[in-house]
């Protein structure tokens, strides 16, 4: 089917990220989530609304013009609420040979007895999955996740490597504008806030 068919609803990208999986990762987050986990890091991309609605094809370019990357990876909202669009996005990238890792508020078990043959094929593509509904209860410095129910699933061997530092603490990345600064990671709200104040 014509990649041209499918569209993404985004809510945000970051071309090269260092905190959202292994290496330097083209990160999107994508709109809409049923979850509304307490403390979400991302409330504004939990409505159900139309944000950034991108063809597959152009996100496609926009990904492989970033020649610094080894992958991508989907977070959010929740990526699976978009999964066919993300199989047609994700058969692009897999013949570039970019590695694949996707954030997800269900359980891998949840997806695995959910029946649905596009998320089956969505669990093919990707490399790993760090999965679970964000328990503020269980807020934690780890390694790609906010909350210590999470877990990281390695569902090719390519990461195999990195299953002995997942126990390791997390890691911020701060991007700094002219009057702003936002962050992906793991941040305190109150070391934020400090930080926006100094730069105003």
């Amino acid at each position: 089917m014509n990649s041209n068919n499918f569209q993404l609803n985004i809510a945000a990208e970051l071309p090269e990220s260092v905190v959202n999986g292994p290496g330097i990762r083209y990160t999107i987050w994508v709109q809409g989530c049923p979850f509304s986990c307490p403390g979400c890091f991302n409330p504004d991309f939990q409505p159900l609304i139309d944000n950034t609605l991108v063809h597959i094809s152009t996100l496609a370019r926009r990904i492989l013009s970033v020649k610094t990357i080894e992958g991508v990876t989907y977070s959010g909202g929740e990526p699976l609420m978009q999964c066919e669009a993300l199989i047609e996005l994700n058969k692009i990238l897999m013949k570039e040979g970019l590695s694949l890792v996707s954030y997800s508020g269900y359980t891998l078990e949840e997806l695995q007895t959910n029946n649905n043959p596009a998320i089956t094929e969505f669990l093919s593509q990707i490399d790993i999955l760090i999965d679970g509904r964000y328990q503020e209860e269980k807020k934690a410095n780890l390694l790609w996740r906010g909350s210590s129910n999470q877990h990281v699933h390695y569902l090719t061997d390519r990461y195999s490597e990195y299953k002995t530092k997942i126990d390791a603490g997390g890691e911020i990345e701060l991007i700094v504008g002219n009057d702003n600064i936002t962050y992906s990671g793991m941040l305190q709200n109150e070391i934020l806030s400090k930080l926006q104040n100094l730069m105003r």
